[in-house]
């Protein structure tokens, strides 16, 4: 027990175990499982893409989300969040990978719900404490809450509760939340915590990405001009975005970190221009060849190994 209280406080908020954060443990555990998985052939294009994010993205982008202080309730959310997420993670994957009816799957999936509440109470009750818009923190704080509703949609495809929309929109909105809605705030979070992203006009940049993935939703759900407007800003945005850290950051950063930050930089606006090109497509009737399938293996590979693994990867080896 002392051995743990030591090297948790080493590592901020995130537990550890004899100098190894839990989060780390975590992920290279989801890698294994990951691995094992699309080898065994048991996961889809979607679902292998979606997988990913409970077992290795999200632990990665947890474990260095904690090195910043959690008090209080916060770290207590936070720190459970950290020891359920393997739990939570397998079931999620399993829900995926076995041939089970819906409401097992349902149930396989239900502990990943648990896990990322604890993760949006953590960062409701940080924002409460914090008082106020500290950009790196509320970047990684929406990332944390935004998560959750991935989990949502999942356990609403598990239950073919799809509304009005088909059940693969569902399950892409699962992906969309644990991508563009986690992973990227996060990141985002952590090139602000490396004293970047300061000024008046990065500080906009940065609203624009938080707000991009609630306000693409609404608009794949009720307008389609609402959503091919909210894809067109969010891709100037994210370019932006990427263009700064391939240019002004990836350069100062050690050659293997440069390399991670910089593919990831230029893989995320162009899976972003593929959006707004299926956005265009789907509102204006044109045939620019981007249906859902092309859609999953282009913009969903991009997202996925491209930005999301090379950027928290990168950041990964040297945290800010």
């Amino acid at each position: 027990m002392s051995t743990t209280r030591r090297t948790a406080g080493a590592t901020g908020s995130v537990p550890a175990v004899r100098g190894v954060a839990v989060p780390d443990a975590s992920a290279l555990l989801g890698t294994a499982v990951w691995v094992g998985a699309v080898l065994a052939g048991t996961l889809g294009t979607v679902p292998r893409a979606l997988a990913l994010a409970p077992l290795v993205l999200v632990p990665l982008g947890v474990g260095m989300a904690g090195r910043a202080p959690f008090p209080g309730l916060a770290g207590q959310c936070l720190r459970a969040a950290v020891w359920l997420q393997p739990v939570g993670a397998l079931g999620f994957t399993a829900s995926l990978a076995l041939a089970v009816d819906g409401t097992t799957a349902a149930t396989l999936a239900a502990p990943w719900l648990l896990v990322t509440g604890l993760l949006g109470l953590a960062a409701l009750v940080r924002t409460l404490d914090r008082g106020g818009l500290a950009l790196p923190e509320t970047a990684i704080d929406a990332g944390l809450a935004y998560v959750s509703v991935g989990a949502v949609a999942l356990l609403l495809y598990h239950l073919n509760t799809t509304f009005w929309f088909g059940s693969t929109i569902i399950l892409l909105t699962a992906v969309h939340f644990h991508y563009a809605g986690f992973v990227l705030p996060v990141v985002t979070g952590l090139t602000g915590r490396s004293g970047h992203l300061d000024s008046t006009r990065w500080q906009a940049l940065v609203g624009v990405i938080l707000l991009g993935p609630a306000i693409i939703a609404v608009g794949i759900s009720f307008s389609p001009l609402v959503e091919v407007v909210a894809v067109g800003g969010f891709t100037v945005a994210v370019a932006l975005f990427g263009w700064y850290v391939l240019v002004c950051i990836a350069p100062t950063r050690p050659r293997g970190q440069a390399v991670l930050l910089g593919a990831s930089a230029v893989a995320l606006p162009v899976s972003m221009a593929l959006a707004l090109g299926y956005g265009v497509s789907t509102f204006s009737g044109l045939d620019l060849g981007l249906d859902i399938a092309t859609m999953v293996a282009l913009h969903g590979s991009l997202n996925a190994f491209g930005f999301a693994l090379g950027g928290l990867v990168g950041w990964r080896l040297a945290v800010p």
